[in-house]
């Protein structure tokens, strides 16, 4: 019986070895939300303004950014720009969070030039 066990035990081993080497993928897939990057990661640089960063809810340093649309942008922050470290200095940050980070704060900023007029 022993050998039974032991047999069967083994050839879960692979599957095993398997399912753990996906876990990293499966975390990936937990992303932070645009808010929570901005207020851990971007707000550093685009709440002050700091080397030229538009600040946040300055819809006249955003404005000419916006432009071509919102994908430059996200290509320039996965990528880096001018004084800008690509993925905002944080290698850990995926696509998508810095996706839902620029989308975050064009958002915010849209909102506070609504509400200014």
């Amino acid at each position: 019986m022993k050998k039974a066990n032991l047999a069967r035990h083994r050839s879960r081993l692979p599957l095993a070895a398997l399912l753990l080497g996906l876990f990293p993928l499966v975390s990936h897939a937990a992303d932070r939300s645009g808010k929570e990057v901005v207020d851990t990661v971007c707000i550093a640089c685009h709440g002050p303004g700091k080397d030229g960063a538009p600040k946040i809810g300055d819809i006249d340093a955003w404005k000419p950014r916006l432009q071509n649309g919102v994908a430059p942008l996200v290509n320039s922050a996965i990528g880096g720009h001018k004084g800008m470290p690509a993925r905002g200095g944080m290698a850990s940050l995926s696509d998508a969070e810095i996706r839902a980070a620029v989308n975050c704060m064009v958002g915010q900023t849209a909102g506070a030039a609504v509400k200014q007029h």
